[in-house]
């Protein structure tokens, strides 16, 4: 089977055009799509661990979340991140191509927010939007929020603004990855009493406080569950393809 047998049924699920106009998604490294696919390797991002396993299995497919390359160029690139220049020869030598669905993931009805939803065992309390947002019916306490993220997600870094951990919310919000602010604020004028967000800037902590917006700050890592999602569809459609999901741990702790 030829590699373009695969990228084109994922970029026809999630065309680059739905992506964000700032997000460099899509190829970071591309070869001769007509050449033969030998394994397939899905990661939320490209790190080290993740190129040694498409390497172990032979694999010359790389599909991530975030893309690899984000800088204009490669010279701009390595000096943002000096550890992707070793990376990329490697890549090259081996002729392994790197795929990225980022904001085009994100913005699709069935994307990054709604997969946390899903995720969590939340299906059939999900109010569908058609991109971007995910928001729960349900009677949910922060408490038992961290408590099911750190079950099913491997989340284990939490902050919020709230002190009653305990309170039910009938509405909660999910905003996968690092949401806007002002999405944020625009939901919590529309009845949502809680909202689930990452990398949270401190004047965005500011605003939230003043306008009495909850927030339940999650790792970046919740985005993790574009691996899943990934490996299940190409599991189910491609079944003599080796697909291989390798997920990672927070790369820090809060002390």
């Amino acid at each position: 089977m030829q590699l373009r047998k695969i990228t084109q049924y994922l970029l026809n699920n999630y065309p680059l055009e739905a992506a964000e106009i700032w997000d460099p998604t899509g190829f970071s490294v591309k070869f001769n799509l007509s050449e033969k696919i030998t394994g397939v390797v899905v990661a939320i991002d490209l790190t080290t661990a993740v190129l040694n396993k498409a390497l172990e299995t032979n694999s010359n497919l790389i599909l991530v979340h975030h893309p690899f390359k984000f800088m204009p160029t490669w010279k701009d690139e390595f000096l943002a991140a000096p550890y992707k220049k070793s990376m990329l020869e490697i890549i090259k030598k081996h002729r392994i191509n790197v795929l990225a669905f980022h904001t085009n993931y994100d913005n699709n009805a069935l994307g990054t927010s709604h997969q946390i939803g899903f995720r969590l065992g939340f299906s059939d309390h999900i109010d569908y939007h058609e991109t971007y947002p995910c928001v729960l019916n349900a009677s949910l306490s922060i408490n038992e929020l961290t408590n099911k993220l750190s079950n099913y997600l491997k989340l284990n870094n939490f902050r919020t603004n709230v002190s009653d951990l305990d309170r039910k919310y009938q509405k909660v919000a999910i905003l996968s990855g690092s949401g806007p602010a002002t999405l944020a604020h625009e939901l919590s004028t529309k009845g949502i009493e809680l909202i689930l967000v990452s990398d949270i800037k401190w004047n965005e902590w500011l605003l939230y406080k003043e306008h009495n917006i909850d927030i339940l700050e999650l790792s970046h890592l919740d985005e993790q569950v574009f691996v899943s999602d990934i490996t299940e569809q190409l599991q189910q459609k491609f079944t003599t393809i080796k697909v291989t999901p390798i997920y990672i741990g927070e790369p820090y702790k809060n002390i």
